[in-house]
């Protein structure tokens, strides 16, 4: 309680004022609330109306935690999520889709990949790299051509991106393949090394 900034502050306040405070609680963050209560302790002991009050603050917060929870484990359920340790783990479809907008659709094919290795899709990983690799040079080609902008590019990588988690996943992985989520942090790094690199290795050659 020592570390709360409103204790000190709130000092001056009288109980009234302090009363006030707990009375209409919404209006105040926890910790003014905590420090109100732990003054009021401080000057009068523990009373019913304070008892009663950290009760509603008790019950107030375990059902914004099982609110939390609710939340968290529709969004698990929505994505297929699951916490089974024998589940394996994969690149989100939502991860692909923003590797393939950000990068091309090469790289969102790569997850992809590495996520049908995890549910031994041999077939699927095949399938994958040859739409991968034509898809981006077609995109490259068209592009270049075309003298389109970054943003139609844009279009086209998230529409690759697209066909590989709606098409190749529901078709290899399954729509409704339960699975624990990977970490995206390891691809990001890798992508963006690559990224730089051949961006280097254009601006040298010219």
């Amino acid at each position: 309680m020592n570390e709360n900034r409103f204790i000190e502050k709130f000092q001056h306040k009288t109980d009234s004022e302090l009363e006030y405070i707990l009375e209409n609680k919404k209006s105040y963050n926890e910790q003014a609330i905590a420090a109100s209560i732990h003054i009021l302790k401080e000057r009068n002991g523990k009373t019913t109306e304070l008892e009663s009050v950290e009760n509603e603050i008790k019950i107030e917060k375990e059902k914004k935690e099982i609110a939390r929870e609710k939340t968290i484990e529709e969004h698990k359920k929505k994505n297929n999520i699951t916490d089974n340790p024998y589940a394996p783990e994969l690149h989100s479809k939502k991860v692909i889709m923003v590797f393939s907008g950000l990068f091309s659709t090469i790289f969102g094919a790569v997850l992809l990949m590495y996520n049908m290795k995890q549910t031994d899709n041999q077939t699927g990983r095949i399938q994958v790299l040859i739409f991968g690799i034509l898809y981006t040079i077609i995109t490259l080609v068209v592009v270049n051509l075309l003298s389109i902008g970054g943003n139609i590019a844009l279009i086209f990588n998230i529409a690759g991106g697209g066909i590989l988690t709606e098409y190749f996943w529901n078709k290899f992985i399954g729509k409704e393949f339960q699975h624990r989520k990977r970490s995206w942090i390891k691809p990001a790094i890798i992508s963006v090394i690559i990224t730089v690199l051949l961006i280097l290795a254009v601006i040298y050659e010219q």
